[in-house]
């Protein structure tokens, strides 16, 4: 079978702008979703041992616990020599420096979040409370959204450590109508974890953790199962396991971890690409000078009223702007018209040239004696 042939790299020829594809993100960040109960936390305590033991991490773990429940996972944490830290507290303001101390000070290489529901719902309800209502209305939205992804979602992302994150699951909804009776019916249409409408997907892996009883019969017993509903690295997505354990997950761990490389990412800001009125003011102004240089010009080679001078600047706008009409040279864009502008000057001296031959000659002679 004949090798592929992999073509030679245009990234020369970008100037930088393109760059090969590189692993610049090597940290896990995973989800977990699920009712009560059914093995979210201790799993993310698995998978986080699991996780340091892997990268030979030599700090602690940290937990951002909103439920009390650090106390049950001292044991495992202890038997494996591992340090676990926790912060007790339901407010998007301590998880936010939880995150920065991480982030600024490289404290812990790996977080958990237990619960980031009750962060959203601490947040709404704050959010609440400054805006004195008692029910959300359509604009508020708005804010709530863009600064839940300005102070949680787009840190989830970016920074520099392996976040493990857990949620309440909650059922969705949808409305149809009965084809037998022929009302609308409300009915469960799945799963989703409970917080703002995308941050269950901003990690790289979602799970979705739900317990199970077998009660009748000789054989009862109690499991939890995992089903992996979303895996960027395709190398375990759809597939369930039976009482999860860091194993499981060690495949898309390893893509992910795998040939990581340091590139400081430039980012162009695009404010400017946003008009506001002094920006418009700005313009107008821009132009009024530009389109009065462009008169200038005129009729400092051509001043007189005459009609020879008067055709002479008529005949060069028709050659510049393509039109020999004032006003409508005035609606032309800004570029345009700066650009027109270092035509124009261009081509009057070449007009000049041929007209006054022996004033251009005169002007260079005059010009290499005085260098």
């Amino acid at each position: 079978m004949a090798r592929p042939v992999i073509k030679q790299s245009s990234v020369p020829l970008t100037g930088g702008f393109f760059m090969e594809v590189a692993n610049t993100k090597p940290y896990f960040k995973a989800a977990f979703e699920g009712f009560a109960g059914s093995g979210k936390t201790y799993t993310s305590a698995l998978v986080a041992i699991g996780l340091h033991q892997k990268i030979k991490s030599k700090k602690p773990v940290v937990m951002f616990d909103t439920e009390k429940a650090a106390k049950f996972l001292k044991r495992v944490f202890n038997e494996a020599g591992i340090e676990l830290l926790v912060k007790e507290s339901r407010t998007l303001a301590d998880l936010k420096e939880s995150m920065r101390i991480l982030r600024d000070q490289q404290f812990s290489d790996i977080l958990i979040i237990d619960s980031i529901s009750h962060v959203w719902e601490d947040t709404v309800e704050a959010y609440k409370r400054k805006a004195n209502r008692t029910h959300l209305q359509f604009q508020d939205w708005g804010i709530l959204k863009p600064m839940w992804k300005a102070e949680f979602s787009d840190p989830l992302v970016r920074d520099p450590y392996h976040i493990i994150m857990c949620g309440r699951a909650g059922y969705e909804y949808e409305n149809e109508i009965n084809a037998d009776t022929g009302k609308r019916e409300i009915y469960k249409s799945g799963v989703k974890m409970k917080v703002e409408g995308e941050t269950a997907y901003e990690p790289d892996i979602l799970v979705l953790m739900e317990r199970f009883e077998e009660i009748l019969g000789k054989d009862k017993k109690v499991y939890r199962q995992a089903t992996i509903v979303k895996d960027r690295s395709t190398l375990i997505d759809g597939k369930t396991f039976v009482n999860p354990d860091f194993t499981n997950f060690e495949p898309a761990i390893n893509d992910m971890l795998a040939c990581p490389v340091k590139r400081e990412m430039v980012e162009m800001d695009s404010s400017g690409l946003f008009k506001t009125e002094e920006d418009k003011r700005d313009y107008v102004r821009r132009k009024e000078i530009t389109l009065e240089k462009i008169a200038n010009e005129l009729f400092k080679a051509w001043p007189s009223s005459g009609a020879s001078d008067k055709k002479q600047r008529i005949e060069v706008s028709e050659v510049v702007f393509g039109t020999n009409s004032w006003e409508e040279i005035k609606l032309k864009g800004l570029a345009e018209l700066e650009a027109g502008l270092d035509k124009l000057k261009t081509v009057i001296q070449g007009v000049l040239a041929t007209e006054f031959p022996d004033k251009v000659k005169s002007k260079k002679s005059g010009d290499e004696h005085a260098s």
